[in-house]
């Protein structure tokens, strides 16, 4: 898996070459506008978030702001999670997940196939109608 790199947005001097190059553009936006940023991957298979996503820390207000600056800036938000990560068996966070969209992100589904087994595939999942 390619790590996620993390976004240290207190530096002065900040490596825009260490971040995957398509979530660079949804970090400088969040970053420009108040959001530190502490990781970003920018999805799909071998990463290790199966779709772009920007993670930073905040208050209530700086999950709903970051939503709404995706929103202005049209980068087409997917979700925004509060995580608490386990670390040696404790809770850690909380922590702001931002997903977006990707046409080749979304992980890993069950295809149902004719013969009622099921096999799996990467992307997002088929509608069914």
């Amino acid at each position: 898996m390619k790590p996620c790199e993390s976004n240290l947005a207190s530096k002065v001097e900040f490596d825009w070459n260490r971040l995957d190059p398509g979530i660079r553009e949804i970090v400088r936006i969040l970053m420009e506008n108040g959001i530190e940023t502490t990781e970003s991957c920018e999805g799909t298979r071998g990463h290790v978030y199966p779709e772009p996503t920007v993670c930073f820390d905040g208050t209530y207000e700086a999950g709903f702001r970051a939503l709404a600056l995706a929103f202005t800036y049209g980068l087409k938000p997917v979700e925004l999670r509060r995580v608490w990560k386990v670390i040696d068996g404790e809770p850690q966070g909380p922590e702001w997940q931002l997903t977006f969209f990707h046409p080749d992100g979304g992980g890993i589904h069950p295809v149902e196939q004719k013969d009622g087994k099921f096999k799996f595939e990467w992307g997002q999942p088929r509608k069914h109608y």
